[in-house]
């Protein structure tokens, strides 16, 4: 019966001594950052320099693979199934883990299931565009010309059920108009249409919109994030052009397998959280119109998680959206 007790105590101080004898040898070798999109893009840029200045930080070689297909759910999968030992990391976005949740009842992973949230590093603001001849300087001017033409304002976006497409549409609840949505296969597309005159607005990724701005060929009405963007300080928040509170933001956020060790968890998150403190990333991306955010403690990412859910998910259910 002793032997029994012992053996369990044993077990017992295992269990409790395992997680943190990983976390003091963790990572003891090269680290891999799955982006969730191809080569080239905002994410994949920000996933290589966090790479880079984390594997300072670890003395370690950070890996950044490109695992892009069926809007992140390909790179997702491959973290969610690798070996929950830190060294395989996701770089993942609100598309990810709240947007394809709710839209996708097939869906290879569950976000909460599944991973373990580190870190949620940056936002990434919407600007609402208008044609260069449409009667409309600002958003207060646009509902007024919605109103008094409903069914004739039509807004472009990269796709169906994507965050652009939801921002569009938050914005027409918000202000009690309609808005018609014209989706396109991809963003290049889609603001080629507004500066061409084939629809009047276009919902669009403030990196992606600021060359035609500063060209000249659409007007900026408003950014949705909470307050004004650097790169655009002329243009007003919509918050501040009458509809307080409205916030519609992609993110970027860092995960790993949910069953990762909670030190190991606690020492990436440590990491990055002084990574973005130091600020290099946020004097690199910010011009472009990313928003790197302050450190968070794992109380203040869960929060944000839920916040985000709250935002999306009932939108999501109120337009019927399904990409099953």
């Amino acid at each position: 019966m002793r032997l029994h007790s012992l053996v369990h105590a044993l077990a017992a101080a295992c269990a409790l001594v395992l997680p943190f004898q990983a976390s003091a040898q963790y990572p003891d070798r090269p680290l891999r950052l799955v982006v969730p999109y191809p080569p080239g893009a905002t994410n994949d840029l920000l996933g290589r320099a966090f790479a880079e200045q984390l594997s300072r930080e670890f003395g370690q070689p950070v890996i950044v693979e490109n695992r892009g297909g069926a809007g992140t759910a390909i790179g997702a999968q491959a973290v969610a199934t690798a070996r929950p030992d830190g060294h395989t990391m996701l770089l993942g976005t609100g598309t990810t883990f709240v947007l394809n949740p709710s839209l996708q009842r097939n869906l290879p992973y569950d976000p909460v299931r599944d991973f373990t949230m580190v870190s949620i590093m940056a936002e990434v603001p919407v600007v609402f565009v208008v044609n260069t001849q449409f009667p409309a300087r600002s958003l207060a001017e646009l509902v007024g010309y919605a109103r008094s033409h409903p069914g004739r304002v039509n807004f472009s976006s990269s796709g169906i059920a994507t965050s652009l497409h939801l921002a569009g549409e938050m914005f027409a609840k918000a202000a009690g108009i309609q808005l018609v949505h014209v989706p396109y296969p991809g963003s290049a597309a889609a603001m080629l249409s507004v500066i061409g005159g084939d629809v009047q607005m276009m919902s669009e990724v403030i990196s992606g919109a600021v060359p035609n701005i500063q060209a000249g060929r659409v007007v900026p009405l408003a950014v949705t994030s909470e307050a004004r963007v650097s790169v655009l300080p002329d243009v007003p928040t919509v918050a501040e052009s009458g509809f307080p509170g409205f916030q519609a933001l992609g993110w970027y956020g860092l995960a790993l397998p949910r069953a990762t060790p909670a030190p190991v968890v606690e020492r990436l998150r440590e990491a990055t959280n002084r990574i973005l403190a130091q600020g290099e990333l946020r004097a690199r991306f910010e011009p472009t119109g990313l928003l790197i955010l302050s450190p968070r403690d794992g109380a203040a990412v869960d929060g944000y998680m839920d916040r985000d859910r709250a935002r999306w998910v009932p939108l999501v259910r109120a337009l019927n959206l399904s990409m099953d």
